[in-house]
């Protein structure tokens, strides 16, 4: 399974991505240049967590994060500043985790 993300040949479920990336102890991935979306996808990677858990934690509907997730729809400023928030939540524990 590592090996097959690490080639790009496929991507891990929510349940076992963040049990990969700790063993890793890297994040085989960049946020750099990512759009939104692209960055709330891969802190839910990061956090091992599904669309459902992460709109639960949010306060959205899972088919509207999913939709932000493909880049095809704009979050109002409310929800982006939300979605940025657990952003930045999933990312500084993953270092604090990386760190300890």
């Amino acid at each position: 399974m590592v090996t097959c993300w690490e080639l790009n040949r496929n991507q891990p479920t929510a349940k076992f991505s963040r049990a990969i990336i700790e063993f890793l102890g890297y994040l085989p991935f960049t946020l750099e240049g990512c759009s939104l979306g692209e960055q709330l996808y891969y802190a839910r990677l990061i956090a091992g967590k599904t669309q459902m858990q992460v709109a639960e934690l949010i306060s959205c509907d899972a088919s509207n994060l999913r939709q932000i997730e493909l880049s095809n729809r704009r979050p109002q400023e409310a929800m982006k500043s939300r979605l940025e928030e657990y952003i930045r939540a999933v990312l500084s524990d993953f270092e604090n985790r990386m760190m300890g």
